[in-house]
């Protein structure tokens, strides 16, 4: 397995555990929330009971005491008739009506309380209406009232039987309290235990995922180790491979060169011997007309065709062949210079550059009707030398193949993006075909009508400058919709070197 992929497996599986154990941990903690947050309720339930208990028996409790201030102070009154008593007995009859009002909301939903409550609520009722007749009676009647048998007195029989009914009633809210406090105390162990085992969860999974990605750390470092070993070796193979390049570069440089060099001399003699042989036909022309003058039956027609068409159509021949093959061994020359010079680079105003370079052909875009138009250009760190050439072959093809059919407009625009710069030479013209895209930067290749001279080098120059330079030309167009050529480069230089 490469060492990338496997380093890129070993990184995947632990991402997948630590998020799988991560989301149980979630799920662990969303479900401890969610039994905390139950458990909590029913605390929350059992506490409000456990108040309303203990309110309750408060309240019976006061009922009870006031029960017996009541009857203390009716007693008093009766013995002494004692005025003071009766103000106590009243304020104390008072206060246990409230009290017996305050107490009846908090026995509903208690059938058994509420049916003692309502026996002791009509007991107070009437025992209330005795302390009335009482304290209504004058003083001298208040003795024949205490001469009664005091067991058969309804106010004690009545006392006593609230006093029996309110034990009662606070022996069944102790029960009651003590039911509702074991409930609270089971909630709340319900709530530590869930709490805890949550907890202990969380612990178990934080620490799976500690031991999870110690191992996933130690796994990438392993891979990353073994990456570095294959990097070292990829980037020694690489630098070796480099190297054979330049040097094969280098060599088929220097085997142009001679082979330009060597193919000029047998070049020239080819148009030496042409123009003399051009030279020798003018001759023998001049000796056909002589010849037509003084014998004309020796001036066949045979002969005549052959010193006037024959040998002035092959001549032309020869030379428009070897004119053609002289101007490719220059470029092939030009080609080699080119790729053997070194680079210099300087900061460069590409407007004023682009407006130098334009007005070098602005005669040719007068011969074509054709305007050319630049824009804001930013500025590049690069060779001025290339980026001319650049330029003024992508203005030049931009002239010569602009479309008979409409007038001729050039377009010059630049940009920044990402640490490059880029340059796009805009036209109206003919256009390429997707398909002759990438052709058309092929050496001594074109696309399209072949109406045009060239020989095909031009644009497969502007690429091969361009990567010297650390950039690259690109081509969008389609047919009859024009073409826009992009020159990117990086905006500080950055070359590539090719020489050996």
């Amino acid at each position: 397995m490469p060492v990338t992929l496997l380093k890129d497996t070993v990184r995947g599986r632990g991402d997948r555990m630590v998020v799988a154990l991560l989301a149980t941990g979630i799920i662990l903690l969303i479900v401890a929330i969610v039994a905390a947050a139950v458990t909590l309720g029913s605390i929350t339930e059992d506490t409000d009971a456990v108040e309303a208990t203990l309110q309750t028996q408060a309240t019976i409790s006061r009922i009870s005491t006031l029960n017996e201030q009541t009857e203390t102070g009716r007693r008093g009154y009766l013995i002494n008739g004692d005025r003071s008593f009766g103000a106590i007995t009243r304020i104390a009859t008072d206060a246990l009506q409230i009290e017996v009002d305050r107490a009846a909301p908090m026995v509903q939903g208690f059938p058994d309380q509420q049916e003692r409550f309502a026996r002791l609520s009509q007991m107070v009722d009437e025992r209330q209406a005795i302390v009335d007749r009482l304290l209504a009676l004058p003083p001298e009647r208040l003795s024949d009232a205490a001469a009664e048998n005091f067991d058969l007195d309804p106010g004690v029989q009545l006392t006593r039987k609230i006093r029996t009914l309110a034990l009662e009633m606070l022996n069944v809210e102790k029960d009651r309290l003590s039911l509702r406090n074991r409930s609270q105390l089971d909630s709340l162990k319900r709530f530590y235990a869930v709490g805890g085992i949550a907890l202990l969860l969380l612990v178990a999974v934080m620490a799976t995922v500690v031991v999870v990605m110690v191992r996933h750390n130690r796994a990438i470092a392993d891979a990353e180790a073994e990456l570095r070993v294959a990097n070292e070796g990829l980037e020694g193979a690489v630098a070796e491979r480099t190297t054979d390049l330049r040097r094969a570069n280098a060599e088929i440089q220097r085997f142009a060169y001679i082979v330009s060099h060597d193919l000029r001399s047998p070049l020239v003699n080819v148009l030496g011997f042409t123009s003399e042989m051009d030279a020798a036909r003018a001759v023998i022309q001049k000796h056909l007309d002589n010849l037509r003058e003084s014998h004309p039956e020796l001036a066949t027609k045979d002969l005549a065709y052959a010193v006037e068409e024959d040998l002035p159509e092959a001549l032309g021949f020869i030379r428009t062949s070897t004119e053609k093959m002289d101007r490719l061994i220059n470029s092939i020359l030009d080609l080699s210079r080119q790729g053997r010079r070194v680079l210099t680079p300087e900061n460069l105003d590409m407007r004023q550059l682009t407006g130098n370079v334009a007005d070098t052909l602005y005669q040719r875009a007068q011969e074509e009707d054709a305007t050319i138009l630049i824009g804001e250009l930013p500025e590049v760190e690069s060779d001025r030398m290339a980026v001319e050439q650049i330029m003024s072959n992508l203005l030049e093809n931009a002239i010569k193949y602009l479309s008979p059919d409409r007038k001729g407009e050039i377009r010059i625009e630049g940009g920044r993006s990402f640490g490059q710069v880029h340059f796009d030479v805009i036209d109206n013209g003919r256009g390429i075909a997707p398909n002759d895209h990438e052709r058309v930067f092929d050496l001594f290749r074109r696309s399209g009508k072949q109406d045009k001279p060239g020989e095909g080098i031009g644009l497969a120059n502007v690429r091969a400058l361009a990567h010297r330079l650390g950039g690259n030309v690109t081509v969008e167009s389609e047919l009859d919709r024009g073409a826009t050529f992009r020159l990117s480069l990086p905006t500080r230089f950055r070359p590539v070197d090719d020489q050996a």
